[in-house]
């Protein structure tokens, strides 16, 4: 699933996306004076740059639908819907990147001793930790080798307690000859004959005299995690509860923080559309819903901002008219493209501050 979510060719300046996405509701019928922008975005200050331009194009400040991570609170539909009567929900997830080394998951932040770079989104990251770290510890506890000349595996007793609370849990019937009947029983592991299938896919080279451990060759398909959800002030982790299923493809991947806000957005769009669907408040509503991810790239030294990219994965329109579409990913991008580069109602700030400054003195009148 996550694949089909492409960034490379795809991802827009900011500054390009804004003033396009502002001048496609208006081709849709969206008035100005009844437009008002809904931000779904993590709360890190990485994402105010994208606040600032909305609120420029739009000329107003975005709703908040927000939670961490670039979930979408979709208990404020009906607060969102009687702000506004033209309404533009923009879903994005974000994933930090640094342009000098190519990773993602990064992001350095200016106003730290040192400009230190960080986890970005820290959320993600942070969900992401505690798996990592039990994965990198399976592939090295989890060694191949050979015994009597035969390919086995020995396996470090823990992998083999199927009673465990937590930790990764191992397809042994996808790795060793089933049943499962131990060659040789040692201290803290325990000698298997490898399956035929696992000994054509790795091949002789993986299965040396000496036992090394099986590493990155533990692919997602032979293992899976079991952990309890974790519980904070408000609950179960919901972020980390979305993530599970896709854990081992998560972590074995070369890009995981890239990959885990990819699959947020795609599961974010499509929960957040049934949910549109159902909301009694958008029933007489324009309502254009825009998914995708914000891509962070650090600012530079002269710069105060990120330099931060969109990746529009997905659209869903409901218009008062009785008209409603999807748009997938080429769709959705080929649209904003055509879209003017240029929005004539963008809104100074320096003017408008201005302006707003040197306006009469409004008094309250309680003591």
């Amino acid at each position: 699933m996550i694949e089909t979510f492409r960034v490379g060719g795809f991802a827009m300046r900011y500054g390009h996306f804004v003033p396009r996405l502002y001048n496609y509701c208006r081709s849709l019928g969206f008035e100005r004076q009844h437009m008002l922008p809904s931000r779904a975005f993590c709360s890190d200050e990485s994402q105010g740059y994208p606040v600032m331009l909305l609120a420029q194009h739009f000329g107003t400040f975005p709703f908040d639908h927000g939670r961490v991570g670039g979930k979408v609170a979709i208990n404020r539909h009906g607060p969102y819907a009687h702000h506004g009567e033209d309404l533009v929900l923009i879903q994005a997830s974000h994933v930090g990147y640094n342009p000098d080394d190519g990773r993602f998951g990064v992001y350095q932040r200016h106003r730290t001793d040192g400009c230190r770079f960080g986890d970005c989104c820290g959320k993600l990251c942070g969900v992401l930790r505690w798996y990592e770290d039990e994965y990198a510890h399976a592939c090295r506890q989890v060694q191949c080798g050979r015994l009597d000349g035969e390919p086995v595996f020995q396996i470090d007793n823990q992998y083999l307690d199927d009673s465990r609370s937590e930790g990764v849990l191992l397809q042994l019937d996808r790795m060793v000859e089933t049943p499962p009947q131990p060659l040789t029983v040692l201290s803290t592991s325990k000698v298997f004959r490898a399956g035929a299938a696992i000994r054509e896919r790795l091949g002789d080279a993986c299965f040396r005299e000496t036992p090394a451990p099986i590493g990155t060759a533990l692919s997602p398909d032979l293992f899976h995690f079991r952990r309890a959800p974790a519980e904070g002030p408000d609950g179960h982790d919901i972020l980390e509860a979305a993530l599970a299923p896709i854990m081992p493809t998560l972590v074995t991947s070369p890009h995981p923080a890239l990959d885990a806000a990819r699959y947020v957005t795609q599961a974010e769009f499509d929960r957040t559309y049934r949910s549109i669907l159902r909301e009694p408040a958008f029933a007489t509503k324009n309502v254009l819903f825009v998914s995708g991810l914000n891509i962070d790239v650090s600012p530079r030294e002269q710069f105060p901002f990120p330099f931060t990219k969109f990746v529009p994965w997905a659209a869903y329109a409901r218009l008062r008219d009785g008209r409603s579409f999807l748009l997938e990913q080429e769709q959705l991008v080929e649209t904003l493209r055509r879209m003017p580069g240029e929005n004539p109602d963008c809104l100074s700030f320096d003017g408008t501050i201005a302006q707003m400054t040197t306006a009469p003195e409004i008094r309250i009148p309680i003591g």
